[in-house]
């Protein structure tokens, strides 16, 4: 080990580039590693409110009312909630009305407000806990529950008001983090939310509309062949199951997966050629010194090992500065949007240990060649060279 050391600070002005060359790459590996592990966490929270339930929205609309969209224009009658119920299989199904409280600002999630009608016996987060109070409950009016981020921004606790788009509402139930989007989403009766929607929409004068609706299915069913079953019963709607629902989140993570593998053969291109530079370099201008240890009785193994050693060495130094300097980065960064409750980067575990390994590897494979090179040569050629 002290012998890797000593070559590599003989040449300390190529070294140093060669590990610079790698930060770079990891440094940025680093930083989307902590954005994806961020966003694979929302992912993974919003997964855990939806796969329970089916959602249904107006036919031939876009937008998915648990995926965190305002709903468009199409609205259903709520006569379809009666139509579902009807269906084999389902438990009880609740009309929504979405509604936003506040814009997306950045890289935080837009606040919103889901009203619903809570069915008797029926729990809306069922994979979710709440922190403290209760669920919505039937019957209920001017009571909101809400996610953790708004209950924080709202410094709201149980049994106090709180207003929401001039509204006063009292808070019934604050719900555990989840990492989702429902952590910035106020719950309320639907016919609170509703009459907030008409407000603000007075060109709907009808009541009794609904942007969306959930199903629960009863214990036991099939919940894919449910919602296939609900979008053949009922005319003018369309369903999407859990396993849908899930899909269409998950494409999130994967292109964000996209990007930290461009960012990966990135580093792998310039950092791989750095090193294999640096160790060719290091082979040729001591081609006599690895001629004299063979010709005194070093094997070619050792040979291979020590070269082998320095590459490695140079990755493992490089990942880890890149690590730490990215580490830094995702420190700032989240602290800077602290003030708003907005969090970019996750640490994981992964995040850390993850781009060393990286560099250690991709290291070590660069440098295997001129370490092969190396241990093969011949000491009496070797000695001969000037």
């Amino acid at each position: 080990m002290t012998f890797i050391l000593r070559n590599m600070w003989r040449r300390k002005a190529r070294t140093f580039l060669t590990i610079f060359g790698i930060v770079v790459g990891i440094f940025a590996l680093t930083v989307l590693g902590g954005m994806t592990a961020r966003m694979n966490q929302q992912i993974n929270g919003m997964k855990s409110y939806i796969t329970d339930k089916i959602e249904v929205a107006p036919a031939g609309s876009s937008v998915r009312m648990m995926g965190g969209g305002m709903g468009g224009v199409k609205l259903l009658e709520l006569s379809k909630v009666g139509e579902i119920e009807k269906v084999p299989g389902v438990k009880g199904a609740s009309g929504m009305i979405m509604v936003q409280l506040k814009a997306a600002e950045g890289m935080s999630q837009p606040q919103m407000m889901i009203g619903y009608e809570p069915i008797a016996g029926t729990s809306m987060f069922n994979n979710a806990k709440l922190s403290v109070g209760r669920e919505l409950q039937p019957g209920d009016a001017g009571k909101v529950l809400l996610g953790s981020t708004l209950a924080t921004d709202l410094n709201a606790k149980v049994g106090q008001p709180v207003t929401l788009l001039g509204k006063q509402f009292q808070v019934v139930g604050i719900m555990d983090t989840t990492l989702g989007m429902t952590d910035s989403w106020a719950f309320v009766p639907y016919q609170d939310s509703l009459n907030i929607f008409l407000a603000q929409n007075p060109y709907f004068k009808a009541e009794g509309l609904t942007q969306g609706i959930v199903v629960f299915p009863k214990q036991g069913v099939d919940i894919e062949a449910l919602s296939s079953k609900i979008q053949g019963s009922v005319a003018g709607i369309k369903t999407t199951s859990p396993k849908q629902a899930e899909k269409q989140i998950s494409n999130i993570s994967t292109i964000f997966s996209a990007i930290i593998l461009g960012i990966a053969f990135i580093a792998l291109f310039v950092g791989g050629l750095s090193v294999i530079n640096t160790m060719i370099m290091s082979v040729s201008e001591r081609r006599r010194e690895i001629g004299l240890k063979k010709a005194i009785g070093a094997t070619t193994g050792t040979i291979l090992r020590e070269y082998l050693g320095e590459a490695l060495m140079i990755g493992l130094v490089a990942g880890a500065c890149g690590m730490l300097l990215g580490l830094l980065a995702i420190a700032g960064l989240n602290r800077a949007t602290h003030a708003s409750n907005v969090v970019i980067f996750t640490v994981t575990a992964t995040v850390i240990i993850g781009p060393v390994i990286f560099a250690t590897v991709l290291a070590g494979l660069a440098g295997l060649f001129p370490a092969l090179r190396a241990a093969r040569l011949n000491p009496v050629d070797a000695l001969k060279e000037e």
